[in-house]
């Protein structure tokens, strides 16, 4: 008990303060088993005493509820490099209820309102040494590094899911060959971008142009789908891989241009990219 005391009110190490993970796998649900005899003092027979309970009950289980929101919302907090801190402290609004409800049901059979209300607090302060405070700050929001990788990283997710909408798109023309070298090509686009390091900012200096690069090719997708009847010459057709072709062949020469694989010679660039591109096409 003392060390989860510690650990509730120490700076370094509260998990208010996001120092450490909070209590998982504490069953909220079953506290709603220790009211149970004590609701059993509000049925005496009446309609009063059957309405009381039912209303004790409602407000135990929005405190249970409140609990169980914020303890996930705390595990996730924990569990997340970057995150900020909860709008609403579930934890303390649902140990505050709870605590409530208890010192309504003791101030049933206690008529001196004195002790109810330190059952009340004392059953508020052991909510609080159980499921701890609400993170009470931002974590991770002053590490630069910390939060490049994470804007990377959904800067990347961004231009696959991109990447995976233009190859849906192609479906439809029911070409298995068309949509197999647009595939390559599209992995190749991705590949590339795969081998720079989320921790630094190449991947956003180049982002302007990846993105100018995929909406010509989703100009190119769209050109193509749009024919009547879905049915494509074989002039378009060549013409639209010729352009796909191109446009990832001047990507991939000026984007290395401008510094992907800084630092990291020729070869084991190479052997990065084919396995990004073999990884892909088994994902595919």
């Amino acid at each position: 008990m003392d060390l989860r005391v510690t650990k509730l009110f120490d700076n370094r190490r509260s998990a208010a303060l996001g120092k450490v993970a909070p209590t998982d796998d504490v069953p909220v649900g079953f506290m709603v088993l220790a009211t149970c005899p004590l609701i059993l003092w509000l049925l005496d027979g009446t309609v009063a005493g059957f309405a009381s309970a039912l209303l004790i009950i409602a407000l135990f289980g929005v405190g249970l509820l409140c609990l169980s929101v914020g303890q996930k919302a705390h595990v996730a907090y924990d569990m997340a490099e970057i995150a900020a801190r909860p709008k609403i402290p579930f934890k303390l609004i649902g140990s505050a209820i709870i605590a409530l409800v208890v010192g309504l049901l003791a101030s049933t059979k206690i008529m001196v309102p004195a002790v109810p209300t330190v059952i009340a607090l004392s059953i508020f302060i052991l909510c609080l040494i159980s499921f701890g405070l609400d993170p009470m700050r931002d974590k991770g929001m002053d590490n630069p590094v910390a939060k490049l990788r994470i804007l990377n990283t959904d800067l990347y997710q961004t231009f696959d899911d991109r990447c995976e909408a233009l190859l849906f798109a192609l479906v439809g023309l029911e070409d298995d060959d068309l949509y197999e070298r647009t595939r390559v090509s599209v992995n190749k686009i991705m590949g590339l971008l795969a081998t720079i390091d989320v921790s630094t900012p190449t991947l956003r200096r180049i982002a302007p142009t990846v993105s100018k690069l995929l909406d010509k090719i989703e100009t190119e997708v769209a050109a193509l789908t749009d024919q009547p009847d879905r049915q494509i010459t074989p002039f378009q057709r060549r013409k639209f891989l010729i352009k796909i072709q191109t446009l990832v062949d001047t990507f991939e020469t000026r984007a290395r241009e401008r510094g992907i694989g800084a630092g990291r010679d020729n070869f084991e660039l190479q052997t990065d990219l084919l396995f990004t591109r073999m990884n892909r096409y088994r994902a595919a």
